[in-house]
């Protein structure tokens, strides 16, 4: 009887897989593996990186800052885990969110693995970010780390809110673009909103959001934000960005009118601490070139 790979490696247990399975090429072993993007960019703003992190192929385009270090390994998508690439990994511990806690039973098979969450309702998303972070120390023994960094984010915001007490500010409105005719707008929970109203400016959008902080709006509902600063988070697809150029129904939007729109790169929105960083950072520079001395 012949039996294919696919069939001896489902009927190996966990342990025994990772025993025989071979090292990739520079896998460092005894590591973390991050199944969260939030947790992983989490652990290398602390010193810490993971030995392993999904979809790190992508990393580059949604995440972009931090940088992921060279030589972490791509486990596969959150969707499609490679669970035999986990197993040679042959981590200490595994990090996962909620998404993936029908998996848990199984990646327990090959390192204890512990669930955290960047969404807790019952706080602010930068107040349950910040709990996520010493929590995610604890295991990792960075806790140290874990308070320089958030004092560091303290210190961030004091030297914006200096920064933006001496210009003349609007509410902001922030979206992203789905199509030429529809966008995301985030209040709320979202890590954006929170990250706005953490630097003490106004969000422009006081409509109901969903569950993740954003509602999706067609791009006539934005024309009841008059007087607002719009500020679209990037990927726009160049088609998009062309579509709009050409259609009233953005270009006779009032603030679109007034020049008071425009973009800033790519931020992680599903992100933890250092994407609400990252954001911060990119939201300060870019409206201290837009806006008036006060």
């Amino acid at each position: 009887m012949n039996l294919t790979r696919r069939a001896v490696l489902q009927g190996m247990s966990l342990p025994a897989l990772a025993a025989c399975a071979p090292a990739p090429a520079g896998l460092s072993r005894g590591g973390v593996a991050a199944l969260d993007w939030a947790l992983a960019e989490t652990m290398i703003a602390l010193g810490e990186p993971p030995a392993g992190v999904v979809a790190a192929a992508d990393w580059r385009r949604f995440v972009v800052e931090p940088a992921l270090p060279d030589g972490v390994t791509d486990l596969g998508l959150q969707q499609e885990l490679n669970f035999e690439l986990i197993a040679a990994l042959r981590p200490r511990l595994i990090l996962i969110s909620p998404f993936l806690e029908r998996f848990k039973p199984k990646l327990d098979r090959i390192a204890p693995s512990v669930n955290l969450s960047v969404y807790e309702p019952a706080d602010t998303p930068l107040a349950n970010r910040i709990r996520i972070t010493r929590k995610l120390a604890s295991h990792i023994d960075a806790e140290q780390a874990a308070d320089a960094y958030i004092s560091a984010l303290d210190a961030l915001r004091d030297g914006a809110e200096a920064r933006l007490s001496r210009l003349k500010r609007r509410p902001v409105l922030l979206i992203s673009f789905i199509d030429n005719r529809h966008a995301r707008v985030y209040g709320g929970s979202s890590l954006y909103a929170d990250t706005l109203a953490w630097l003490g400016l106004e969000n422009g959008w006081r409509k109901p959001v969903g569950y993740f902080g954003f509602a999706t709006v067609g791009l006539e509902d934005l024309a009841t934000a008059a007087d607002v600063e719009l500020i679209a988070v990037e990927p726009v697809p160049p088609d998009i960005s062309r579509a709009l150029s050409s259609s009233p129904l953005w270009t006779e939007l009032p603030f679109v009118r007034a020049g008071r729109e425009g973009r800033i790169p790519p931020v992680f929105m599903f992100g933890a601490l250092p994407s609400a960083q990252r954001f911060a950072k990119l939201l300060l520079a870019y409206l201290e070139t837009k806006w008036d001395r006060a």
